[in-house]
């Protein structure tokens, strides 16, 4: 009987959260309100609340999902546990981040794109959600392992940086930013601000192109 309850439990829970991330799919984040959520479930108002009590655990629990989707970081461990080259490893988690990247875009994008800039603006309400997500950043953690695997094939002497290692890191992570904002504008948004004539803003490109940059900054040729 427990089991049932948990199921039961399990499934009531999802349906909320399946039709949180589809009001958020339509409207800014930040603005989403219990209320939207309710109507989106069709459920009774004390049959959402009984789940979740407030709008930020609802944004909460759909950053641990949006961090849980797909096992990327399974993934990432894999291609650092392997014994290929610190060059091709760091291609590895360069084809990660575009399949994170892509994935995300069709689910969880918009969401984490609103939420971050939200938090800009309103510190004290992104510490109120941050608070309640119990997972940790797939993207930090792939930016955590890179950073890791650059300083130590730098200190091994296989990557010969052209400038210093922490610029380097400093280049990708704000790269890696502004092909999110940008992928994100085009593919989520209705803006008049397309890209000049001839440019398209492809996230798979824009990876590629930035790891073929990241390479050359460390001195190694590609899949070295």
């Amino acid at each position: 009987m427990p089991k049932v309850r948990k199921e039961y439990f399990d499934e009531k829970r999802e349906q909320i959260l399946e039709a949180a991330l589809a009001v958020c799919n339509r409207k800014p984040a930040y603005d989403v309100t219990m209320s939207d959520i309710v109507a989106e479930t069709g459920l009774s108002q004390g049959g959402v609340y009984k789940y979740f009590n407030n709008i930020d655990l609802v944004l909460a629990a759909l950053i641990d999902k949006a961090n849980t989707k797909g096992n990327y970081s399974s993934l990432i461990d894999e291609v650092m546990g392997s014994d290929d080259t610190p060059g091709k490893k760091l291609n590895g988690l360069f084809l990660i981040s575009c399949n994170y990247f892509s994935d995300m875009l069709i689910s969880y994008n918009k969401l984490l794109f609103e939420l971050s800039t939200m938090s800009a603006y309103s510190p004290e309400r992104n510490e109120r959600i941050s608070s309640h997500v119990t997972t940790a950043s797939t993207f930090g953690y792939l930016i955590s392992k890179a950073s890791e695997l650059i300083l130590s094939g730098t200190a091994e002497g296989y990557f010969t940086p052209v400038i210093p290692v922490q610029d380097v890191m400093a280049f990708i992570v704000a790269s890696f930013d502004g092909i999110i904002r940008d992928v994100t504008l085009t593919r989520c948004y209705q803006t008049d601000d397309a890209p000049p004539s001839g440019i398209s803003f492809d996230e798979k490109v824009l990876i590629r192109g930035l790891y073929l940059s990241t390479m050359a900054l460390l001195g190694r040729p590609q899949n070295s």
